[in-house]
C-alpha cells in the first residue's frame, strides 16, 4: 500500500485552512457555502420521480395489470380502463411533487443568493452566499445573518467583544458574547492587515456539536488555543456590534446548522401503510381465486369443452392434438384472465379518489377562518396532501418552547412591595379579576350619556360632545370579589376598605378627605360558594393593596342587576355578564415621564401613586431594579435603548424607567440613573454575577456616605438568607409568590442589606484574595459571597409573564383531554422550561411529583431513573381504582358523554355548583404512607358515583418529567433508552430542556421506533427543522424566526392555539370521512367484483363478465365515484363545536378504531353477501323465465343488465345510509348518479349502438323487474338498517349521543361552559417556587472589567452625589411595617388558601393562620419557598422535588 498524502490525512483526522489562501484549500476539496434541499432537477425529474411512485405498491400492480392487458389473448378489457386512470394518478402526484420542489429551490436561491461582503485582492466586494468559500475573511455588520462558520478576528468593540443572537439554532433569544483572541483584535477594519492574515487553522471535522469547537491558531510561529467563544456559526445573528471579521472555517452543508438539519423523509399515513397491506392480502386472494378458477376451468374444459368445440371453438394457439395438454393450456390463459376480470376489487379510481379527497380536504383546511390571524395577515395552510387524516391519529405532540407556545416578549406583570401586591385588574362590568390578552379592540362608548349623578345618582344629560373612542384589551373574567373605585375617565382602582360589624352599613370606601370629584363607589359582589362560608369570612381584597373588603352578610346579596342606595349617590349593585360597561378598562398613563415606553401596560393606578408620593418601599424597590442588572444602555436616534443579555433582565429594567427610575449608563466603576427627573450616581464596587449554581446576582453600590448591596434570585434562596424577625413580612410575601407562581408566573425576590465601610473593606480584603487564589477558586469565592449576601432585608417580589400566545393553556388542556402526550423539547435552561410548564398548565399543581433527571453521568441518570420508577410503583399500588378506572372510562360506552367530558375537564372547573372531588392520593415525595391511610380511602360520597371518583383522580394526577440535555444523552443511549421510555410513557408529561436541534429529532425517532406512535413535531425556528421532518407531521409556525420551520413543514399556522383545531376538527374530520370512504368503497366494490364469481360457476370458468364491459370501464368512474368522493369530503359525524367541546370524540383515532382489518373484513363480508343476494335471486327470477307476452328474458344481457340496474339502486340506498351530514353536494351526487346511469346506459346502448341495446329497456316494461328490484334491495338493506338501530340503542358511541343531545337541543350555556376546558390561569394558587431567570454567567466580570464598554473612561474616580439635593434613601426599613395592615394580610392569606377550589387540601392540611407559622419561628419562605416539601402545613404537594426521601 502506498503512503497517503497529506491531504489525504488531514481529511481522515483533522481539517486544515489557510486564510486568504484558495490553492492551499483547494487541495482538500472542502464544501463550498452553496446549499441545496430540493430533490430534483429539470432533468432529473422525470425518471427519478416515476421511480418513486413506482416504489408504491399499488402503482406497480396497475402497471403489471396494464402490461396483461395489452395482451389480445388473455384480455377480456380493453386496456384504457387501466391506462387511463394510471396515467391520471401519476401526473396529479408528479405535479403536486413538482410544486413542493419548486418551492424548495426557491428558498435556497433565496438563502445562496444573500449578499456576503468578502475579501478579494485586498478589497472588499460583495458576494453571495454560495460563493463564499472555506479561507475567506468575511465582513458582518450589525443585525447580519452569519453567512458560514467562522472563526472571529476582530470586532468594533474594545477587547474584541462581539453579541450574537442564536435564536436559529437553540431558540433563545437572550443575547451571547464571544470574543475573538487578543492577538487578532489589532487586525481591526483595516483591509491590508486582513488580506496579509495567513494564519493556518487546524480544527475538527465537521459535527453537529453546537456548544463545542476545538481547534489551533497557527500564526506568526505560535500557536493559539481556539474553543467554541470564537467561533461564529452559520444562522446566528449579530446585535449590538457595528462590524465584525472573522475567517470562515465550515460552509454550506459542513456548517453546524445544516448538520443539525435531518434529511428530508418520505412521508406516508397509517392508512397509506394499512392499505398496502391489505393490497397485498388482495393480491394474495385475487391469486387464490384466478388459481381456482383455473383449475376449474381447465377440469371443465378437459371434461366438458372439448365436446362443444363446434361452438366454442379453441384460440389457434391451443394444441388440439392432446386434450389435457390444451385444457391446462386454456387453464393458465384463463388464469390471467380472471386476473384482470377481477382487478376491480382494488381499481386504480381508488387511489385517484383518495388523492382526490385529500386535496380537497387540504384547501378546507387553507380556507378555515377560524385559524386565519389578523396580525399577520396569515391563514393555515396544508402545505402537502398527503398526510390529512393522519392529524386525526395523533399519539405524541413534540413542541417547541420559544415561540411556539410563547411569543418571544417578556412583560412586567405584577410585584409584591413590602407585603402588598399590585398589579391585578378588575372587570368593571362583574368586579371580576381580568386576564388581560393581547387581542386589542377599538369600540365607541355609548353609554356615556346616561351616568348618574354624583349627588342624587338621577340619570342627567351632559353637556353635547362625541363619545370616546377607546382602545380596549380584551379580558377573560373569572370570579372574584373586591371593592374598588371607578373613575369618570375610566380608570379602575381597587381601595383598601376597613372591616366593620355585621349590623354596620357599609360606608364608601374611601375616607371623606380622600374622596375626588368625578368619582363614584361601586362594590361588586360574586355569588359565593355557600352563605355559611361567606357569611362569618372576609373576603379577599384582589387589587393588591393589602386592605380587606367588609364581610357581605346574606341580607346584602341582591340578584343580577339589583341596585340598592347607599349614602349620598353611592350604589352597590352585583352585575351579571351581559350588563353594558359604563367606562372601558384603561392602562396606566405614564406619559408625565419623559422615558417612558409606549408599548409598556400597567392597569394598577396605586403603584404609580405610591412611587409618586414618595413611598419609600416603592423606591426602594424600583431603584434596585435600576441599579442591580447588567444591562447595557445606548442612545440611537435621540432615544434611550436597552441591550440586555436576557430578557428578563429587560423587562425587569423596563418597568423600572416606564415607573420614573431611568437607568441612563454605566461605566466599569459606576452606574447613573435618573429619579423622578433627577440624576443619581452610584460608585459601582462589585457586582456578584450570577450562576446556575447561586441562582441569584448582587451588586455593592456606594453613593456619599451610604453603601448598600442589592440582591435579586430565586425565592428560596433570598429566603435563606433574610435576617430574622421578618416572619410576618416573608409570609405575606410568600403568599404573594405562591399566588404568582400558581399564574405561571416567573418570580425573582429582591432583597437588599446596608453595610459600614469597615465590614466592606475586610470583606472585600479577603474576597480579592480568594480571587487570586489559584486551587479552589470557585469554591472559595462563593464562600465569600455567601458570607455577604445575608442577614439581607426583604424588599419585595416581581413576576414577570414569559408571555405565551393567546389560547396556549387551553389548547394544551383539550389536547390532552383528547388522549394526546405532548412533550416540549426546547433549548432553555431548566427553570425557565418549568415555570412555562405550569404557565400553560402542560404541569399543574395536581401532579402527584414532577420528576427531574439531571445526572451528568449514566450511573447518576440511571439511579435517578430507577427512584423514580419506585416512585410511580408506590403511586399506583396506593392510588384509588388504579390503571383499571380509566380502563373503566374508556370501554364503558353506557356513560353519559357529558358526565365524560365532565369528569376529564374537572380540573379547571370553577363553578360552585359542582360536586366536591375526591382526596388526592398523597404526596409520595415527602410522607409515609400510613400517615394519610385515610386520606387515600377515606370518603368518597362527595362525589355522585364512586366509579367516577377515581377517574377524577386519574385524570387530574400523575407525573410529568423533566430530562436536562446533558442527560438526555444517556437516556438515549441503548442501556437506558428502554428505562427512559418506560417512566416517560407513565408521565403526563415531558419537558426535555437544554437540547440541541439534532437531540430533539432523536427523541422524536425514538418514540417512533420504540412506541410505534404517530408523532407531531411542532415548532417556528432552524432548530426545530430536524424535529419537524423526523416527525410523522411536521407543523411550522411563521413566527419571529424566520421561515426555515414553515419551509421544512407539512402544515403551517400562526399561532399554537390553532393546532387544537386542526387536530381536533380538520384532523378527526379527516380520518372519519377517509375512514368511512374506504369502508364502503371497498363494500361497494366487492359486491360489483364478486358477482362475476358467482356467474363463474354457470359459465364454465370461462372468464365471461356478467355485466357489459363498458359498465364494468364506468362503474367505478361515473357511476359510483362522485357519491363516494362527496361522502370523503363533506361527511361529519358531529359539528367542529362540538370536536372541539367534546376531546374525547379524538380518541377513535389513537386506536385506529374506524379502520383496521376488522373493519376491512366486515367491509368484505358485507360486500360478498351483497353480491351473492345481488346474483342469486335475479338469476332466479329470470332462470328460465318467459315475460308476460311470451318473449324469453333468460338471456344472458337481460341478467347482465338486471343485476347491474339493481347493483346501482342498492349503491345509493347503501351510501345514503353512510352518509350523516347531508348537503346539496350529496344530494345532487347520490341521487345524480342514478339519474345518470339511466342517461348514460341509453346513450350508450341507442346513441353509440352498444351490444346490449334493448336490455335494460325490455326489462324495465315488465313488473317482474321492479319487484325483483324491490325485493333484492330490501333483502339488502334491512339487514344494515337493523345493525345501525342495534349499535344506536345498545352501544351508541360518544358522537351518536351527542348528535341525539343535538336533535333534543338539550345544550344549554351552562352545560356547555362545564364541558369547555377553561384557561383558568388566575385563581390558582401554587406552594412550588415560580423562579425563572434567563441569565448567563459571565457577564457580570465582562462589566467590571470594562471590556464590555463602548468607550473606557480616562478617570474612573469622580465626585459622588452628583444630580439631586434631596437625600437619597438607601434604606429600606422592612422593620417599622404598621400592623393594622399586617394583621389584615394575614387574615386575607387565610381566606384565599381556604377557599382556593384548586389546592388540594383537607383538615389536617389547611392554613391554620399565619400567627402559627409565626409562633413556630418560621415564615412561609423558610420551608416552602425552597420545595422542600418539609412543611406539611403548607400542602401535601412538592411538585419539584426529586424522590430522594421516599421510605421504600
Amino acid at each position: 500500500m502506498g503512503t497517503k498524502t497529506q491531504p489525504q490525512l488531514a481529511k481522515e483526522n483533522e481539517r486544515r485552512i489557510r486564510a486568504n489562501d484558495k490553492e492551499f484549500n483547494a487541495q482538500f476539496k472542502y464544501h463550498n457555502n452553496y446549499i441545496k434541499t430540493s430533490k430534483y432537477s429539470l432533468f432529473t425529474f422525470l425518471p427519478f420521480n416515476l421511480l418513486e411512485q413506482f416504489q408504491r405498491l399499488a402503482n406497480f400492480y396497475f402497471l403489471c395489470l396494464l402490461v396483461l392487458q395489452l395482451i389480445p389473448a388473455i384480455s377480456s378489457l380493453t386496456p384504457v380502463t387501466t391506462a387511463i386512470p394510471l396515467i391520471g394518478v401519476l401526473t396529479l402526484t408528479a405535479v403536486k411533487d413538482a410544486y413542493d420542489d419548486i418551492q424548495r429551490h426557491i428558498s435556497d436561491s433565496q438563502v445562496n443568493n444573500r449578499k456576503s461582503k468578502t475579501l478579494r485582492n485586498g478589497k472588499l466586494v460583495e458576494a453571495k452566499w454560495s460563493e463564499v468559500q472555506v479561507g475567506d475573511v468575511i465582513r458582518l455588520d450589525n443585525n447580519q445573518f452569519v453567512a458560514a462558520d467562522t472563526l472571529l478576528l476582530s470586532t468594533s468593540e474594545p477587547n474584541g467583544l462581539c453579541f450574537i443572537e442564536t435564536a436559529e439554532l437553540d431558540g433563545e433569544t437572550n443575547l451571547k458574547a464571544k470574543q475573538c483572541l487578543t492577538e487578532t483584535i489589532e487586525l481591526g477594519d483595516r483591509h491590508d492587515l486582513l488580506w496579509n492574515f495567513n494564519g493556518e487553522i487546524i480544527c475538527e471535522r465537521p459535527n453537529n456539536l453546537l456548544n463545542k469547537f476545538d481547534g489551533t491558531l497557527i500564526w506568526r510561529g505560535q500557536r493559539f488555543a481556539l474553543d467554541n467563544e470564537k467561533i461564529l456559526l452559520r444562522g446566528c445573528v449579530l446585535r449590538n456590534t457595528q462590524w465584525c471579521y472573522g475567517v470562515v472555517v465550515f460552509a454550506g452543508v459542513d456548517t453546524k446548522l445544516m448538520q443539525n438539519s435531518g434529511k428530508t423523509q418520505f412521508k406516508s399515513t397509517g392508512v397509506d401503510r394499512l392499505l398496502n397491506f391489505i393490497i397485498i392480502g388482495i393480491v394474495l386472494f385475487l391469486v387464490s381465486i384466478c388459481a381456482l378458477f383455473a383449475i376449474g376451468c381447465a377440469i371443465w374444459e378437459g371434461l366438458i369443452g372439448q365436446h362443444f368445440q363446434l361452438y366454442l371453438p379453441w384460440e389457434h394457439i391451443i394444441p388440439k392434438d392432446y386434450i389435457p395438454t390444451g385444457a391446462t393450456v386454456i387453464g393458465l390463459l384463463v388464469f390471467f384472465s380472471y386476473a384482470i376480470v377481477l382487478n376491480t376489487v382494488v381499481p386504480i379510481s381508488l387511489y385517484v379518489s383518495v388523492e382526490v379527497i385529500r386535496f380537497v380536504q387540504s384547501f378546507l383546511i387553507n380556507w378555515d377562518e377560524e385559524m386565519y390571524y389578523p396580525t399577520t395577515n396569515t391563514y393555515a395552510k396544508a402545505r402537502t396532501t398527503t398526510l390529512n387524516e393522519e392529524l386525526g391519529q395523533i399519539q405524541y405532540i413534540f413542541s417547541d418552547k420559544t415561540g411556539t407556545l410563547t411569543q418571544n416578549i417578556m412583560t412586567f406583570n405584577k410585584c409584591s412591595i413590602n407585603g402588598r401586591s399590585y398589579g391585578d385588574v378588575i372587570d368593571l362590568r362583574t368586579g371580576e379579576l381580568v386576564e388581560i390578552t393581547e387581542q386589542q379592540t377599538i369600540f365607541q362608548n355609548s353609554n356615556t350619556n346616561n351616568r348618574p349623578s354624583p349627588s342624587s345618582g338621577a340619570i342627567v344629560a351632559p353637556p353635547a360632545a362625541p363619545p370616546p373612542i377607546i382602545l380596549v384589551h380584551k379580558a377573560e373574567v373569572h370570579a372574584k370579589k373586591s371593592s374598588l373605585v371607578v373613575s369618570s375617565s375610566g380608570e379602575a382602582q381597587v381601595v383598601p376598605e376597613r372591616p366593620k360589624s355585621d349590623d354596620e352599613r357599609p360606608a364608601p370606601p374611601l375616607e371623606a378627605g380622600e374622596k375626588r370629584p368625578g368619582l363614584k363607589h361601586v362594590r361588586y359582589s360574586a355569588p359565593s360558594r355557600s352563605q355559611d362560608e361567606d357569611s362569618g369570612r372576609l373576603s379577599p381584597r384582589v387589587g393588591g393593596s393589602g386592605g380587606l373588603s367588609p364581610p357581605i352578610g346574606n341580607e346584602e346579596r341582591r340578584s343580577s342587576g339589583g341596585f340598592k342606595r347607599i349614602g349620598a349617590g353611592c350604589m352597590q349593585r352585583q352585575l351579571s355578564r351581559t350588563s353594558s360597561c359604563d367606562k372601558a378598562l384603561q392602562s396606566v398613563d405614564f406619559s408625565a415621564n419623559p422615558h417612558h415606553e409606549s408599548d409598556f401596560r400597567w392597569y394598577d393606578r396605586s403603584l404609580l401613586d405610591a412611587v409618586r408620593s414618595d413611598e419609600e418601599h416603592s423606591h426602594v424597590f424600583f431603584r434596585l431594579l435600576a441599579l442591580c442588572h447588567t444591562v447595557m444602555a445606548e442612545t440611537v436616534d435621540g432615544k434611550l435603548e436597552y441591550q440586555a443579555q436576557s430578557p428578563d433582565e429587560a423587562a425587569l429594567v423596563s418597568a423600572a424607567r416606564n415607573f420614573g427610575f431611568v437607568f441612563r449608563t454605566r461605566t466599569p466603576n459606576s452606574i447613573t440613573i435618573e429619579v423622578m427627573g433627577k440624576t443619581e450616581e452610584y460608585e459601582l464596587l462589585n457586582i456578584l454575577d450570577f450562576n446556575n449554581v447561586r441562582k441569584r446576582m448582587s451588586v455593592i453600590l456606594r453613593r456619599g456616605d451610604s453603601m448598600v448591596l442589592y440582591c435579586k434570585g430565586a425565592d428560596n434562596v433570598i429566603y435563606d438568607r433574610l435576617h430574622g424577625g421578618q416572619e410576618d413580612l416573608k409570609a405575606r410575601t410568600q403568599d404573594h409568590l405562591n399566588k404568582f407562581a400558581g399564574e405561571g408566573l416567573r418570580t425573582l425576590a429582591l432583597a437588599e442589606r446596608r453595610l459600614t465601610e469597615q465590614y466592606y473593606n475586610d470583606w472585600r480584603s479577603r474576597q480579592q484574595e480568594a480571587a487570586l487564589s489559584m486551587d479552589a477558586r470557585e469554591q472559595k469565592l462563593n464562600a465569600i459571597y455567601e458570607e455577604i449576601e445575608s442577614e439581607m432585608q426583604l424588599v419585595g417580589v416581581t413576576a414577570i409573564e414569559d408571555k405565551l400566545q393567546d389560547g396556549v393553556p387551553k389548547s394544551i388542556a383539550n389536547l390532552q383531554n383528547a388522549g394526546i402526550k405532548i412533550w416540549v423539547l426546547t433549548g432553555d435552561k431548566q427553570e425557565t422550561a418549568i415555570n412555562i410548564g405550569y404557565s400553560c398548565q402542560l404541569l399543574t399543581d395536581e401532579l402527584a411529583d414532577v420528576f427531574i433527571v439531571d445526572g451528568n453521568s449514566v450511573e447518576e441518570v440511571e439511579k435517578q431513573l430507577r427512584q423514580f420508577k419506585e416512585s410511580i410503583k408506590i403511586y399506583n399500588r396506593f392510588r384509588p381504582g388504579g390503571f383499571d378506572a380509566f380502563d373503566r372510562l374508556n370501554s364503558d360506552s353506557n356513560m353519559d358523554p357529558l358526565s365524560v367530558t365532565m369528569t376529564q375537564t374537572s380540573a379547571f372547573m370553577q363553578e360552585t355548583n359542582l360536586p366536591p372531588t375526591p382526596p388526592p392520593p398523597p404526596a409520595i415525595s415527602v410522607v409515609t404512607f400510613s400517615a394519610e391511610c385515610n386520606d387515600l380511602f377515606g370518603d368518597e360520597k362527595g362525589s355522585d358515583d364512586g366509579g367516577t371518583a377515581s377517574i377524577v383522580v386519574d385524570e387530574n394526577t400523575g407525573f410529568a418529567l423533566v430530562v436536562n440535555g446533558h442527560s438526555l444523552v444517556h437516556c438515549l443511549s441503548p442501556e437506558l433508552e428502554n428505562k427512559f421510555l418506560d417512566i416517560a410513557s407513565q408521565c403526563k408529561a415531558v419537558i426535555c430542556c437544554r437540547v440541541t436541534p439534532l437531540q430533539k429529532a432523536l427523541v422524536v425517532e425514538l418514540i417512533k421506533r420504540a412506541k410505534n406512535a404517530v408523532t407531531l413535531a411542532i415548532g417556528d425556528g432552524a432548530n426545530d427543522v430536524s424535529m419537524i421532518k423526523a416527525a410523522h407531521i411536521g407543523v411550522g409556525i411563521s413566527g419571529q424566526e424566520g421561515l426555515q420551520a414553515v419551509l421544512s413543514s407539512d402544515y403551517s399556522i400562526a399561532q399554537f392555539r390553532y393546532l387544537e383545531r386542526l387536530l381536533l376538527v380538520h384532523g378527526r374530520w379527516s380520518y372519519y370521512r377517509m375512514c368511512k370512504f374506504l369502508r364502503y368503497f371497498f363494500y361497494k366494490n366487492f359486491a360489483f367484483t364478486l358477482c362475476h364469481c358467482w356467474y363463474s360457476l354457470f359459465c364454465g370458468f370461462s372468464a365471461q363478465t356478467v355485466f357489459d364491459p363498458m359498465f364494468i370501464s364506468v362503474y367505478n368512474l361515473f357511476y359510483t365515484s362522485l357519491p363516494v368522493l362527496a361522502l370523503g369530503v363533506f361527511e361529519q359525524d358531529v359539528s367542529d363545536k362540538n370536536s372541539l367541546e367534546f376531546p374525547r370524540l379524538y380518541t377513535p383515532g389513537l386506536k385506529s378504531e374506524l379502520f383496521n382489518i376488522r373493519e376491512f373484513i366486515y367491509s368484505v363480508l358485507h360486500g360478498a353477501f351483497t353480491s351473492l343476494v345481488l346474483f342469486l335471486i335475479p338469476y332466479g327470477v329470470y332462470k328460465d323465465g318467459v315475460s308476460a307476452n311470451g318473449f324469453i328474458v333468460s338471456d344472458h344481457m337481460t341478467l347482465g343488465a338486471v343485476v347491474a340496474t339493481i347493483l346501482i339502486v342498492d349503491n345509493t340506498a347503501q351510501i345514503s345510509l353512510y352518509t350523516s351530514y347531508w348537503t346539496v353536494v350529496n344530494h345532487v351526487t347520490i341521487w345524480g348518479s342514478l339519474v345518470w346511469y339511466f342517461v348514460l346506459d341509453y346513450f350508450y346502448n341507442y346513441v353509440i349502438g352498444g351490444p346490449y341495446v334493448g336490455s335494460l329497456t325490455q326489462a324495465m316494461k315488465d313488473l317482474t323487474f321492479w319487484v325483483t328490484m324491490l325485493i333484492t334491495v330490501m333483502a339488502l338493506v334491512a339487514p344494515v338498517l337493523a345493525y345501525k338501530f342495534y349499535l344506536l340503542d345498545v352501544h351508541p358511541s360518544l358522537s351518536d349521543k351527542i348528535r341525539q343531545k343535538s336533535l333534543k337541543k338539550i345544550h344549554s350555556r351552562a352545560s356547555s361552559d362545564v364541558r369547555r376546558t377553561a384557561s383558568s390561569r388566575r385563581g390558582r394558587r401554587s406552594v412550588r417556587s415560580g423562579y425563572a431567570f434567563a441569565h448567563q454567567e459571565g457577564f457580570g466580570r465582562l462589566i467590571t472589567s470594562g471590556k464590555i464598554m463602548h468607550k473606557l473612561p480616562q478617570d474612573f474616580a469622580f465626585p459622588l452625589g452628583l444630580g439631586t439635593k434631596k437625600t437619597q434613601v438607601l434604606h429600606n426599613n422592612l422593620n417599622s411595617v404598621d400592623g393594622p395592615n399586617s394583621k389584615t394580610n394575614n387574615v386575607t392569606g387565610q381566606h384565599m388558601v381556604n377557599n382556593n377550589t384548586n389546592m388540594r387540601q383537607n383538615q389536617n392540611q389547611n392554613h391554620s393562620s399565619m400567627a402559627d407559622i409565626t409562633a413556630d419561628g418560621r415564615g412561609h419562605g423558610g420551608d416552602d419557598g425552597r420545595g422542600s416539601g418539609g412543611s406539611d402545613d403548607m400542602s401535601p404537594r412538592a411538585p419539584c422535588q426529586d424522590l430522594d426521601t421516599i421510605n421504600l
